[in-house]
C-alpha cells in the first residue's frame, strides 16, 4: 500500500495532528512539504487550473456568510462554473469525441478537489478575522437547546464545554459533505494510497451501514504505522469506493471507484 491519505480534510489547518506517517492528498495546491502528497500526474495543466479556478478565487473573496461557500463548488451537473465557456467547451468535446469522457470527469474530479481546498482556506480565513463569530455562535447555542436570551456567559461556557474548535465545526458544517467528496478524491488519489478517516461520526456511519471493518492486529498497525500509530484502537477494511460511498452497485460514471483501498477508521 502506498501510504494514507487523509479523508475527508484537505487543508492542514482543519486536520489537527495527524500520526506520522498519514499525508493529506494535494490536488495541485498547496506548498510542497512532507505532510502533503502531490500525484506525479494531475489531469489539468497548471494554467487551466488556474483558469478555472481565477473566477472563484475571485467569488470567495466577496463572501462573508460561510453557507454561501458551498455555492461556489457547483458541484451539480458534474460541470463547474456551468456558465462560463470552459464548461461548455468540455461539454461539446464531450459530445464529439466520447472517449474523453473518462478524462474530462478526471479534470472535473480534480477541480472539485481544489475547489473544496478553497472552500476550507475560507473557513478558515473567515474565522481568523472573526467574521463568522456571531454565526458560529448562534448555531452553536441553537443546537444547544439555548436561546439568544441566554447570558453570554452560560453561552461561553456551555460553547467552552463542547471541546469543538471553531475551524472544525465551520468545516464540518459547511464544506462538502464526504460522500460527495470521496469519488474526486479517490478518482485524484495515487494508486495503492490507502485513506485515513479520524471522524467519529463518518466511522458510525460506515459501521451502521454493515461494511467488513474488522480491528487492526499489531502487526498490520505496525506496517500502517511504523513510527507509531493513533492512542485510539483502529478498525480496517479493503474496499471499493462505491461501496464506502453507500451505493449498491458499481458506479458507470465514476469507474475509479471500482479499485479497492484500505480504509482506516477509529472503533467507536
Amino acid at each position: 500500500m502506498n501510504g494514507l491519505l487523509f479523508f475527508p480534510g484537505l487543508h492542514p489547518g482543519l486536520t489537527g495532528d495527524l500520526p506520522v506517517g498519514v499525508r493529506l492528498l494535494d490536488p495541485g495546491l498547496g506548498e510542497a512539504d512532507e505532510a502533503r502528497l502531490r500525484p506525479a500526474v494531475l489531469p489539468l495543466r497548471a494554467e487551466e487550473l488556474d483558469g478555472c479556478l481565477r473566477e472563484c478565487d475571485r467569488l470567495r473573496r466577496e463572501v462573508r456568510d460561510p453557507k454561501d461557500l458551498a455555492l461556489l463548488a457547483g458541484y451539480g451537473s458534474g460541470h463547474f462554473f456551468a456558465d462560463t465557456s470552459f464548461a461548455a467547451r468540455e461539454e461539446l468535446e464531450d459530445h464529439m469525441h466520447p472517449e474523453r469522457v473518462t478524462a474530462r470527469r478526471l479534470r472535473a474530479a480534480q477541480l472539485a478537489l481544489c475547489l473544496a481546498y478553497r472552500i476550507e482556506e475560507s473557513l478558515l480565513d473567515l474565522v481568523d478575522a472573526g467574521e463568522c463569530d456571531a454565526r458560529f455562535a448562534t448555531a452553536m447555542a441553537e443546537s444547544l437547546g439555548m436561546t439568544e436570551d441566554d447570558a453570554d456567559e452560560e453561552l461561553i461556557a456551555a460553547l467552552a464545554a463542547t471541546g469543538i474548535p471553531a475551524q472544525a465545526a465551520l468545516a464540518e458544517e459547511f464544506r462538502p459533505p464526504w460522500r460527495q467528496l470521496l469519488p474526486p478524491f479517490w478518482a485524484i488519489a495515487p494508486e495503492g494510497a490507502g485513506l485515513f478517516i479520524a471522524d467519529p461520526e463518518i466511522a458510525d456511519s460506515l459501521l451502521d451501514a454493515g461494511l467488513p471493518f474488522a480491528p487492526v492486529c499489531a502487526g498490520e498497525l505496525t506496517a500502517l504505522f511504523p513510527q507509531g500509530g493513533p492512542e485510539t484502537p483502529m478498525l480496517a477494511a479493503t474496499l471499493p469506493g462505491w461501496r464506502l460511498r453507500g451505493n449498491t452497485r458499481p458506479d458507470p460514471e465514476a469507474p475509479w471507484l471500482d479499485v479497492p483501498r484500505t480504509i482506516i477508521i477509529p472503533k467507536p
